[in-house]
């Protein structure tokens, strides 16, 4: 097996060495892992043809600017980690792109169950009576959870834990691990909203943990100007390669190359052939796709790894009310409402206007399925409405919405990928993140610890720009884990 290789290094230095036997590339999808790759690519000296259905670059970075003056709103990824080192390097170290806190808790924000509004700052287990058995009730549902989840914190402060752990809890999902656990039904059903886990109870508990042990939501911050400037950043080397409004159609494998089929906006279908081709897009649009080569094994996770839906609504307001009336600058209200989880975004306001946009709804799985079937102005008054539950002053302030459902986007097919039991251990992963033949791939899909972040994406594309560039053939060159 090839040396690891450290994957902020090359992202940071660029490819070892200039092409000695410059390849084509096409890459199908101008995410931030088709930039990512075509960006490393292309400084070492090979040629790129980046193929992208949008018409702007950036995937699910997408930032709505149809607000008031200077307001937006991050559709897409709207925080980024601190202690994702790749993110961190592009948006600094690369593009200088300025930054500032994303707080993620306010204790003057709440928690509305039952009909009732509660203040985090005056929670308390005895708030709403969830009819706890004895050996629960009096206790605070942040210290239910750590006590459930303890043998997998004990575990992963071991050497070599992490790998153990995987072996050992995969086969669980969130859900079955709590009961196995002993935490009540009502535990449960408190635990949910109050920890956003309701949408993530039947998915994978070792993906979820890895997200909540390492605190990925505790340090987070924004691109002052909007997350669309990360991928407008890349456009200076790269929008002369790209070409907008292709949706790739089929990929037809030979022994010398590909030929990678697209359609343009009106129908018209075009083809361009090259050496390779490096694959971005969420898998579930490439069942839409011909693509010749590839082994029923590679199909099989093509069809199965999943893609979480989710919705944001945001809405503009003639004053900005949460941080007048109530004090809330930042944070998230959880409710048992169809809304879900009201998020105050420090990103994308504008003083200078006198008012203010807010996510009004942010919610996942089942939840969002409830406003799927919704048409966008029933959308936007049914989530007023709920708004208007725990804070009366946005009926009189509203002045309009908008929403989008990554579920229902064509070239998005959800929010991203989620592991569910038994997906991280098996060859499912390993057949997620395999090349074939000379079709490659790389997605948030392709990562186990940074999933649904842009990390993953540039992790995966960073590993697959090396292999082309190494001239390696069905093959990754190893990395660890944790980019």
């Amino acid at each position: 097996m090839a040396s690891p290789i450290d994957l902020l290094g090359v992202l940071r230095d660029g490819l070892p060495g200039r092409a000695t036997d410059p390849r084509h590339v096409v890459i199908v999808g101008a995410g931030i892992a088709g930039l990512t790759a075509g960006l490393l690519l292309k400084e070492a000296g090979h040629r790129v043809t980046i193929l992208e259905a949008r018409n702007r670059l950036g995937g699910r970075i997408y930032t709505y600017r149809g607000f008031a003056g200077r307001m937006y709103g991050e559709f897409g990824a709207m925080r980024f980690p601190r202690q994702h080192r790749l993110g961190q390097h592009l948006i600094h170290e690369r593009f200088g792109l300025a930054t500032t806190p994303f707080g993620m808790e306010d204790q003057d924000t709440f928690i509305h169950l039952g009909g009732r509004s509660v203040r985090r700052s005056k929670f308390t287990p005895e708030s709403f009576d969830f009819s706890l058995p004895p050996g629960e009730r009096g206790r605070p549902p942040g210290d239910i959870l750590r006590d459930a989840m303890q043998p997998l914190i004990d575990l992963a402060a071991e050497p070599g834990g992490w790998e153990r752990l995987i072996e050992r809890y995969d086969r669980y999902s969130l859900l079955g691990f709590l009961v196995e656990r002993g935490v009540s039904e009502p535990a449960i059903s408190l635990l949910g909203p109050v920890f956003n886990l309701e949408g993530r109870l039947h998915f994978s508990l070792v993906e979820w943990f890895c997200h909540w042990h390492e605190d990925v939501f505790g340090d987070l911050e924004y691109i002052v100007d909007g997350a669309d400037t990360l991928a407008d950043a890349f456009a200076p080397a790269l929008l002369r390669d790209t070409r907008l409004g292709a949706e790739v159609q089929g990929i037809e494998q030979r022994p010398d190359g590909v030929v990678v089929h697209w359609r343009d906006g009106v129908g018209a279908m075009a083809s361009v052939a090259a050496d390779e081709c490096l694959v971005t897009v969420p898998f579930v649009l490439l069942r839409h796709m011909e693509i010749d080569g590839l082994d029923p094994d590679k199909w099989f996770t093509i069809r199965n790894v999943y893609y979480g839906r989710a919705h944001k609504i945001f809405m503009q307001f003639s004053r900005p009310w949460w941080a007048q009336d109530y004090g809330i600058t930042h944070g998230v209200t959880v409710t048992d409402l169809a809304i879900r989880n009201v998020v105050y975004t420090p990103a994308g306001q504008d003083p200078d206007t006198g008012r203010g946009v807010i996510i009004a709804s942010y919610a996942w799985e089942q939840d969002s399925m409830a406003y799927s079937m919704l048409d966008e102005s029933a959308r936007i008054a049914q989530a007023l409405q709920d708004l208007a539950k725990i804070h009366p002053e946005a009926a009189s302030t509203f002045e309009f919405g908008v929403s989008h459902d990554w579920a229902l986007d064509r070239h998005g097919g959800g929010i991203g990928p989620l592991f569910r039991p038994f997906e991280m251990t098996s060859s499912f992963y390993d057949d997620v993140v395999r090349p074939v033949g000379r079709v490659w791939f790389a997605s948030d899909a392709c990562d186990r610890r940074a999933r649904r972040w842009i990390e993953g994406a540039i992790a995966a594309a960073v590993k697959n720009a090396y292999a082309i560039h190494a001239g390696m053939r069905n093959q990754l060159p190893a990395a660890e884990e944790r980019a």
